[in-house]
């Protein structure tokens, strides 16, 4: 059997091969349908499917994100055609594509068959995103006598609780970014270091956008080459602590409780577990990385 893996040549047979997933097949997400759509329009996207006999049998679209990351999404092989080597022929050709040093994507933990393709091509699980929103109204009222401080030191970043723990990924825009001490720097002189007390983080303005009965969130990154419609414009908040102190994660929350608030945080974060919330276990973290230096 002749596997092609090629660039998208018509996106409707991507989204058909969706269409024919939707009922009763497990982690088959009919929202990427969306994002296929979405991101085929943007430069920084490339879509790839695989055919057999001109059938188009699988598909996944990689894309050049913020800070030299790269995303992986939509993977799918048709039901009738998966353990032959597919997804990963799909998965290798994508990431190939990437002259990124980084490169993420997301899998649920039960997804073990997904999981071990991309272990086979060089990514590894790093940490399970865990998930809060802090309604304005939750959080309190905004404490204006609380100052913010912006002059973190990226070694006390680097050294925080959390650091290490989520492999300095944090989330801008819903999708992950690698932590360097240059994009430290460049968040810090865009004001998007805090620090209250011994809680730091980083933190970022994004919005929630609906596209035909699905729900996303997407950052200027995104929305600054594509028009879409805003339902509203929302805080991420990705917390790191100096030391264990739930009181100063919840100073911050409430300086920042004009807008709703989404922190992103990870499975084991004992701080913000005991916020008077209710997470949203979500999926494990992949991360790929290569040296774009050595190969050019």
């Amino acid at each position: 059997m002749k596997v092609n893996v090629s660039e998208c040549s018509d996106l409707n047979s991507v989204i058909g091969l969706f269409d024919s997933h939707r009922d009763a097949i497990p982690f088959t997400y009919s929202a990427n349908t969306q994002l296929f759509r979405l991101f085929s329009r943007l430069e920084s996207c490339k879509i790839l499917e695989a055919k057999v006999y001109g059938r188009t049998v699988g598909c996944i679209y990689a894309i050049k994100y913020m800070y030299d990351c790269g995303w992986l999404g939509g993977l799918l092989v048709h039901k009738e055609f998966r353990r032959k080597g597919i997804g990963r022929k799909l998965l290798d050709k994508a990431s190939r594509w990437f002259d990124v040093p980084y490169v993420y994507a997301f899998v649920e933990p039960e997804n073990t068959a997904a999981r071990k393709i991309f272990e086979r091509v060089g990514f590894d699980a790093v940490y399970r995103r865990l998930n809060y929103r802090v309604q304005a109204s939750t959080a309190g009222p905004r404490s204006e006598n609380e100052s913010v401080n912006y002059e973190l030191q990226w070694n006390e970043l680097a050294e925080a609780v959390g650091f290490k723990e989520r492999g300095g990924i944090v989330n801008l825009g819903f999708y992950p970014v690698k932590l360097t001490k240059d994009i430290f720097d460049d968040l810090k002189n865009e004001g998007r270091v805090l620090r209250f007390g011994d809680v730091v983080a980083i933190v970022a303005n994004a919005y929630v956008v609906g596209l035909n009965g699905y729900t996303f969130i997407f950052n200027d990154h995104i929305l600054n080459k594509i028009a879409l419609p805003i339902r509203k414009e929302i805080v991420e908040v990705n917390p790191f602590y100096i030391k264990h102190e739930t009181h100063d994660l919840v100073k911050m929350l409430k300086n920042l409780a004009h807008k709703e608030v989404v922190i992103w945080t990870y499975d084991g974060d004992s701080v913000a577990s005991r916020l008077p919330l209710r997470g949203s276990l979500a999926a494990l973290v992949l991360e790929s990385y290569k040296n774009v230096h050595s190969l050019s």
